[in-house]
């Protein structure tokens, strides 16, 4: 684990990149067949993203845990839910106390365990955001605007309903702290179940901006769900020459990307 130490300031010089500064925690469950996904991240990119340098974690929720958060090896358990009941939880909220309260970590990257992450192009994706930029908030935004799935580009917005989908966001410490001071339950149960509309909401209420990367996708050809009038179709982060960093529901589908991307001989 990464103690907190003591600083002047949460902000990091952003012109030297560094990746033991992020916390990329990958939300799991132990219900099954449901933590059948994570154990494919496991075998699959994790390591590949730990080899270049990144702290990366699955989140387990334990609510009969008596503190509220509990650190094991490459696991971090806390006292929540494990079921969909626990996501904003195990999700958001406990990660940012943790990240906040025990450690130094600048930026908190929570993954859903049917996304797929290409390590490269993700390593790629955060220089590029993270250097030379005051990025506090950072995903796809959704609902999704009728743009070009094929291409990429980045846009800020700060607008009432947009939020970064849950496939996978970044937070860094500034806005883990708007989090946790502003986040609030407004329909239970159902808040409790999407992390990423709670998060969103007091993002956009604070003004603070979410950066649109397009190189995050939220849905796949296994699963689509915006609209396509043109009939486009997707892009598939498992063809070499996509631009996608992650893309969300790939899970039974994540070897097979690792094979096509030259990951394994």
């Amino acid at each position: 684990m990464r103690r907190k130490v003591d600083h002047q300031s949460d902000s990091i010089d952003i012109n030297m990149f560094d990746r033991s500064k992020i916390m990329i925690l990958v939300t799991g469950t132990t219900i099954e067949p449901y933590a059948q996904n994570w154990k494919e991240c496991n075998t699959t990119w994790i390591p590949q993203l730990r080899k270049l340098g990144y702290n990366v974690k699955v989140a387990i929720g334990n609510p009969k845990m008596n503190k509220y958060v509990k650190e094991m090896d490459d696991t971090v358990y806390f006292a929540a839910e494990d079921t969909k009941m626990g996501l904003f939880d195990k999700s958001i909220r406990l990660p940012c106390r943790w990240i906040l309260e025990e450690t130094d970590y600048q930026y908190y990257f929570r993954i859903d365990s049917d996304s797929f992450v290409h390590p490269h192009r993700f390593d790629i994706m955060l220089h590029e955001n993270l250097n030379g930029n005051d990025v506090h908030y950072m995903g796809c935004a959704h609902p999704a605007a009728m743009t070009n799935p094929f291409s990429m580009f980045r846009q800020m917005v700060c607008k009432e309903g947009t939020i970064a989908s849950g496939c996978g966001y970044m937070v860094d410490r500034k806005a883990m702290q708007i989090a946790l001071d502003t986040m609030r339950i407004v329909e239970d149960p159902l808040d409790y179940q999407i992390d990423d509309w709670v998060l969103g909401r007091s993002m956009w209420e604070a003004g603070v901006p979410l950066l649109h990367d397009s190189r995050i996708l939220f849905e796949s050809k296994h699963k689509p769900l915006a609209a396509d009038p043109w009939n486009m179709g997707l892009p598939d982060i498992a063809d070499p020459q996509s631009h996608l960093a992650i893309q969300h529901y790939m899970n039974g589908h994540m070897e097979e990307a690792m094979v096509s991307l030259g990951y394994r001989n």
